[in-house]
């Protein structure tokens, strides 16, 4: 099988910035260049905020840390004053910069929390969407902002610990009545995930009996193994099996995916899959007598012990695909694949002196995430570790995925880092999402 990837034209800002993802925030790009009204300002500057932030995260510019800050706390005044604006409240501009401000937000503050500046821009972009009315989920691009803006908010929620609020399920329910039926699989799941967040604050908060929560679990992971096994066809992945293991083959086989979002999506299905089984375990083993004269309870936990093995390993097999081959031997195109359906990296030599491939560094940067959460895990393979921090550390020495290095660290020093501080620190959803 043979994919070809394309590289995709950098987003006309003040500064160049090809790694700076902004796809995801529709027509953004689009209308900075054609805005030229003083009265879309705040779009413009809250995109070179942005750019020149990323640039900064990147390369340690410190011009381009002084300049992105300068940008910020003109875009802020600029879009405070659009939301006093009846009129600018209500266009698609206003909530693209607020997205935008927030974006900048998880890249320049790495610490977790839903306080202050960190959640605030959701919280006000909320707000705009009660004003527009109902015709906005009739506009094909203000209903992918408004997607945006639903994921957005829920990954602040569950990465905080917070509990998924009443408006949010609201606006995702009005959302899913104008997308075309059934829902995709990535909005399907993050229905699931609203589940698990919710499931988990029951039982935090003592709701739930030993066994409601053990059965509540395990009859929501049977809901995500449901959406696994009924995925469409271009959803779906093709599995390719080698006959000698690479550097970065944690077993005989890998992942070729039709796309980089569909990863991603079967990448988040298995990470909330080996929280979900983590915690059926720990229940599992709050009475171990139990556990030993019950066959049911010791089948689960058998279960879900080989179920957080099978998600790990799939986790895994995601990474040649996107990691790319390491050798000094050859140097092929960054548009090209080879039959194995992998992403070739460029000569060895070249990369070594800093010439980082920008086709493998975002793709990596998302697996960081995916990787950090498998190799954790309690029930993880002993080899799986050892893998993990070695693909990191060759993201981060390759690919200039520095933070790799990062995560390898947490991973060498055997801290039990919360999985919400790690997530912040990799830029939440301005990177990995």
């Amino acid at each position: 099988m043979r994919l070809r990837l394309c590289k995709e034209k950098p987003t006309p800002v003040t500064l160049q910035n090809p790694d700076l993802d902004l796809s995801r925030y529709p027509s953004a790009a689009k209308q900075r260049t054609s805005f030229t009204t003083t009265t879309d300002e705040h779009l413009s500057r809250s995109v070179d905020a942005v750019a020149l932030a990323y640039l900064n995260y990147q390369r340690y510019s410190s011009s381009a840390q002084v300049e992105s800050r300068q940008q910020y706390v003109k875009a802020l005044s600029l879009t405070s004053s659009a939301i006093q604006n009846p009129e600018l409240a209500r266009k698609d501009s206003t909530i693209l910069a607020i997205l935008l401000l927030d974006l900048y937000e998880k890249i320049t503050n790495n610490e977790l929390k839903f306080e202050g500046a960190w959640a605030a821009h959701l919280s006000g972009a909320l707000s705009l969407v009660k004003l527009r009315g109902d015709q906005q989920f009739k506009d094909p691009n203000a209903l992918r902002m408004l997607i945006r803006l639903s994921t957005n908010l829920l990954i602040s929620c569950v990465t905080s610990d917070r509990i998924v609020s009443a408006e949010l399920v609201a606006l995702r329910s009005i959302i899913a009545a104008h997308l075309p039926q059934p829902c995709d699989p990535k909005w399907q799941e993050s229905d699931l995930v609203i589940e698990f967040a919710k499931l988990r604050q029951d039982i935090k908060d003592g709701v739930l009996s030993n066994d409601m929560a053990l059965s509540s679990l395990v009859d929501l992971d049977a809901k995500f193994l449901r959406l696994s096994l009924n995925v469409p066809l271009a959803w779906q992945y093709e599995t390719v099996q080698v006959d000698e293991k690479s550097i970065h083959h944690y077993e005989l086989f890998h992942h070729v995916y039709p796309a980089e979002h569909v990863s991603q999506m079967w990448n988040t299905l298995r990470l909330t899959r080996i929280l979900l089984n983590e915690l059926i375990c720990l229940h599992c083993l709050k009475d171990e007598g139990y556990m030993k004269i019950n066959s049911k309870a010791l089948a689960v936990h058998e279960y879900a012990t080989r179920t957080i093995r099978e998600m790990a390993s799939g986790i895994c097999a995601s990474v040649p695909t996107y990691i790319g081959h390491h050798s000094g031997s050859f140097e092929m195109s960054m548009t090209s694949t080879d039959p194995s359906g992998i992403i070739p990296a460029r000569d060895a030599h070249a990369l070594s002196v800093g010439q980082s491939n920008v086709n493998h560094r975002l793709p990596c940067y998302r697996l960081i995430y995916p990787l950090y959460v498998a190799a954790q895990s309690f029930a993880a393979p002993r080899s799986l570790k050892p893998w993990v921090i070695g693909q990191l550390h060759f993201m981060a020495d390759i690919h200039a995925t520095e933070n790799a290095a990062a995560v390898a660290k947490v991973l060498e020093s055997g801290e039990k880092r919360n999985l919400g501080q790690v997530y912040a620190m990799l830029g939440s959803y301005a990177f990995v999402c």
